[in-house]
């Protein structure tokens, strides 16, 4: 039985918090039924639930398969190159929802065995597996084991999955973590790096790519049918998760090449493919590459290490992207943007590409040994992908991205249940819970902090030294420090990396006391901090743990031309900084925002550094702004210390830091009973800078305006404002007459047409739902967050129930978008909480993707 299945069946109500075991003895599987009488021990002993037994290694792949994206379902033969390592009774492999109806193991000294495939059933084993057997035990040796296959295609945006549009079909692959299995039998994990060579076989006028160039096309006959088969070259030895492919009707975009430069001293291919109609708009993506692809090599001193660069624009999409070696996959909105494009959209292009970039070095190039350590592939990406952004366009504020995605990061340490960066996963089934905030924007923060730590330069050697230790093979976490610190020459950063990835949480330094004291004719300023673990008022987060942190303050003399920094390595619980010179003014202590902490002054030292924001760089604003702001909440600093605060940052000149001034407001409206005078506030605070702003071809004029309009509208109760969105949105969507496009800066579309939505009601929905199926990839977001803004509650009932329907014109991610908005939105929030539970099992069943069921409880949030 397919997992989601299992799970609207027999899980449903164990997520929404009835009797789990009652569900699971209804099971038609009766495999679950029986794990529950014979116990886990005596049941389950021999089902690898993590990773294979080492009795089996593989060497390598020639995968052949036979793909018709009208059909619903592909075959194959695989061929795996073996050691076998020890006789054995059984080889374990990975294999789900596909049939084998023959298999073989051919030995080097001649000898060919026949092998039964066992299939585990999903109840007892649901990330996949299965076991070849033969007639006696299958000998030690040399050999190939070949498998032909057939297997549906994943309908749920996993493994080889089929997208529809109107009468085209189209295949594209999503195989991280778990989705090769689905595709091919295989041995599905990180450290199994092999070489690939793959075949496709399709419709002659379907288009196929893979990672790797073609090398042989070859027209055959097929029922009758010209077929042509597509001969890959073989890859860089590779783990399965990064095999890709993707065959249909796409409309290729050729580049060329990117010439050589200083690193590369051979030009790249280039190519971008997208859905039928959408060549044109891959155009921008091309041109971008380059600058991003230069940066990227020029840092790790050795050129993009495969063949050529495709870049596939997915029909349809669960996640932002996937970094298989040279074939990249994207979701549209990512790729699908012209030169008119919101600057919002173009930065989340290079940041996303960036990040796929990186990983061809970190994650392709080195790969994990076991899932535990994905988090450092994804934080190397987060960290390195946007490095590479602020050294490709150094003027595009991107040096505090990182920054401000730790930050994020920051909110979900302060929960009592968050969890290591680096967590044992005991079940392949749950990998899914290792990619989250923590993995990607907590990692990335780490490493910014250790890079300020030990040095940019230094940092850079240890990277790498590390990529040449292990290139084409695998790494764990504790490899990578190790490559850190013999890089770096400091050895400190071992066991320091590993206090902040072994444990949940984040430190708070508090300054304890300062003194300025007399010392011969000089002064010197003594700095005591104490380190605990960050927790809000109210937190159940219970006190005792230690990291090593690199602190940092900057202190300030009038005097002199430049602040001075200050640090050290806190070991222990307290720890002294001395400053000299002439009893400074202690600007903040955290210098350049770098370090994963927070921090507190008293006071005296809050009205110091609000006083003197101007002394602080951008890094360093947004870092002690974050810190006030949780200050605040852990009951550290007084109401009037924080609002005098919030109206500093408000009026900082850099556009994220007037933007995250409103941190708390809505906390306050909400939780405080203080809407009027909330409103009141915002007004004050945020509607000058937005008129002064709007219309601006500026970064303030198109990344903060739209966060002050959302401002003045949601909380600032401006009805001026409400009413002039309102309107631009309906001419937008030509509700009074013809529709245009340039009513509405694209940066404020969202906002606009969630009002006109909001004014207009039913004469909205109809060109906002045409919107959502048939519009750009831009205004297929906008419009879902638009719908859900609903405040009509006959409305609501249609779009849950337009949600649902199977026949429905939205993706499976675009329904879970739209009752997102709604169980969010204060009118329709319980409503559709009752509705997605009494339809909760329809729900998973139809509308989500196999890689997104873990986060089904936040819709409990």
């Amino acid at each position: 039985m397919h997992l989601k299945k299992l799970l609207a069946s027999a899980g449903v109500s164990c997520l929404l918090l009835a009797g789990c075991k009652q569900a699971v003895e209804k099971a038609s599987d009766t495999g679950v039924k029986s794990m529950l009488e014979k116990g886990s021990e005596q049941g389950l002993t021999a089902i690898p639930h993590a990773q294979l037994p080492d009795t089996v290694t593989p060497k390598s792949y020639r995968i052949d398969m036979m793909i018709n994206p009208q059909n619903d379902r592909m075959s194959g033969t695989v061929a795996i190159d073996v050691t076998v390592n020890e006789s054995a009774s059984r080889i374990w492999i990975h294999a789900k929802e596909m049939t084998v109806p023959a298999a073989r193991i051919e030995y080097a000294d001649g000898l060919t065995m026949a092998l039964t495939f066992h299939a585990i059933p999903l109840a007892e084993a649901p990330s996949g597996l299965a076991y070849l057997a033969a007639d006696g035990k299958i000998p030690a040796g040399e050999g190939t084991i070949i498998l032909e296959y057939e297997t549906p295609y994943n309908q749920n945006l996993n493994s080889a999955y089929q997208v529809k549009r109107g009468e085209d079909a189209y295949i594209v692959t999503q195989f991280e973590p778990l989705g090769a299995r689905e595709a091919f039998p295989s041995f599905d994990e990180p450290k199994f790096k092999v070489p690939f060579t793959v075949s496709i076989t399709s419709p002659s006028e379907e288009l196929v790519i893979s990672n790797t160039p073609a090398t042989v096309t070859t027209d055959v006959k097929v029922s009758g049918e010209t077929w042509t088969k597509h001969q890959f070259a073989t890859t860089r030895p590779l783990p399965s998760y990064l095999i890709a492919f993707a065959v249909g009707p796409y409309e290729m975009n050729d580049f060329g090449s990117i010439p050589a430069n200083s690193v590369r001293k051979t030009p790249l291919a280039l190519r971008a493919i997208a859905a039928k109609g959408e060549g044109a708009n891959l155009e921008y993506a091309l041109k971008g590459t380059e600058p991003i692809l230069t940066a990227l090599e020029e840092y790790f001193g050795t050129p993009y290490p495969y063949e050529k660069l495709d870049l596939i624009a997915a029909p349809d999409y669960a996640f932002g992207a996937m970094e298989n070696p040279g074939a990249i996959v994207y979701r549209e909105y990512l790729l699908l943007l012209k030169e008119d494009a919101p600057l919002s959209q173009k930065r989340a292009y290079d940041r996303v590409h960036s990040h796929e970039l990186a990983h061809q070095w970190f994650g392709n190039l080195v790969t994990p040994v076991w899932w535990e350590d994905i988090w450092l592939n994804e934080a190397f990406a987060t960290w390195m992908g946007n490095k590479a952004i602020d050294i490709a366009f150094p003027d595009a504020n991107y040096d505090r991205v990182t920054l401000n995605a730790a930050l994020g990061a920051m909110n979900i340490d302060t929960l009592s249940t968050t969890r290591k960066v680096r967590e044992p996963l005991e079940r392949s089934e749950n990998v899914m819970d290792q990619f989250d905030g923590i993995t990607y924007r907590k990692g990335g923060g780490v490493l910014d902090m250790f890079e300020s730590y030990v040095g940019e330069d230094k940092f850079r050697e240890g990277v790498r030294l590390h990529m040449e230790r292990y290139k084409d093979g695998v790494a764990t976490g504790d490899d990578f420090f190790q490559s850190i610190a013999d890089g770096s020459g400091n050895p400190d950063v071992v066991d320091a990396m590993k206090s902040f990835v072994d444990q949940p949480g984040l430190p708070l330094v508090k300054m304890e006391s300062s003194q300025c004291l007399q010392a011969g004719n000089n002064h010197v300023t003594v700095l005591k901090l104490s380190q605990s673990r960050y927790a809000p008022l109210g937190s159940e987060i219970t006190q005792g743990q230690n990291w090593q942190i690199p602190v940092c303050a900057k202190f300030y003399v009038p005097d002199q031309d430049k602040p001075e920094k200050v640090c050290n390595l806190m070991k222990s619980e307290t720890v002294e900084l001395k400053s000299s010179g002439d009893c400074p003014t202690i600007l903040t202590l955290n210098d350049n925002g770098a370090g994963y902490y927070r921090f507190t002054l008293n006071t005296k030292g809050w009205a110091s550094l609000i006083g003197s924001l101007d002394k602080l760089n951008t890094r360093e604003a947004l870092s002690a702004q974050d810190s006030l702001v949780a200050a605040y909440r852990a009951g550290e600093v007084e109401s009037a210390v924080f609002l005098k605060g919030l109206e500093a940052f408000a009026k900082h000149p850099e556009y994220d830091v007037a933007s995250g001034a409103g941190a708390l407001l809505g906390f306050m409206d909400s939780e405080l009973d203080a809407e009027d005078g909330v409103a009141k506030l915002v007004r004050d605070m945020f509607a000058e800078r937005y008129a002064a702003n709007v219309g601006k071809d500026t970064v303030e004029g198109n990344l903060l305006v739209p966060t002050l309009a959302s401002r003045l509208v949601y909380l600032g109760q401006d009805e001026t404002l409400k009413a002039e969105m309102a309107t631009k949105g309906a001419a937008y969507l030509g509700l009074n007459g013809k529709v245009n496009k340039k009513a509405v800066a694209p940066n404020l579309a969202g906002l606009a047409l969630a009002q006109a939505m909001k004014a207009n009601g039913d004469k909205a929905y109809a060109p906002l739902l045409e919107m959502a199926t048939n519009g750009t990839a831009f205004e297929k977001g906008v419009s879902l967050g638009a719908l859900s803004s609903t405040t009509d509650k006959a409305i609501a009932v249609k779009l849950r129930d337009l949600a649902l329907a199977e026949d429905s014109p939205l993706t499976g991610r675009q329904a879970n978008s739209l009752i997102g908005g709604l169980i969010r939105s204060d009118m329709h929030g319980e409503d559709t909480w009752n509705w997605l539970k009494d339809n909760f099992a329809t729900f998973v069943d139809r509308k989500v993707p196999d890689v997104r069921l873990g986060g089904m409880p936040s819709f409990g949030g």
